[in-house]
């Protein structure tokens, strides 16, 4: 889809989403602080697996509320749904990469 034809459907979640980056934020801070105070390496890499696993939730919120929203819009309309769908598959690919 061309870039006047984007909208963006996440208002929906939007602050549990900006909650969840925020809490991300603090668990990576907090884990700069553990490497900086040279923390025990399976604690560090325990703490980065939980921030991974943060933003994939936070990433099926935003995939969810993209395919409910503008993925179905474009489906409905008509207009840009092949397009849409090719969108929407190659960002399932990143993900199960």
């Amino acid at each position: 889809m061309s870039a006047e034809n984007k909208s963006y459907s996440y208002k929906r979640n939007r602050k549990e989403i900006m909650d969840s980056l925020k809490r991300i934020e603090g668990q990576v801070r907090g884990i700069q602080k553990m490497v900086d105070e040279r923390r025990y390496c399976v604690d560090v890499l325990t703490q980065i697996a939980a921030a991974r696993m943060a933003l994939a939730r936070v990433a099926l919120i935003i995939l969810e509320d993209h395919t409910l929203g503008c993925v179905c819009s474009a489906i409905v309309e008509e207009e840009h749904k092949h397009e849409a769908v090719e969108e929407l598959l190659d960002v399932i690919k990143k993900f199960i990469r």
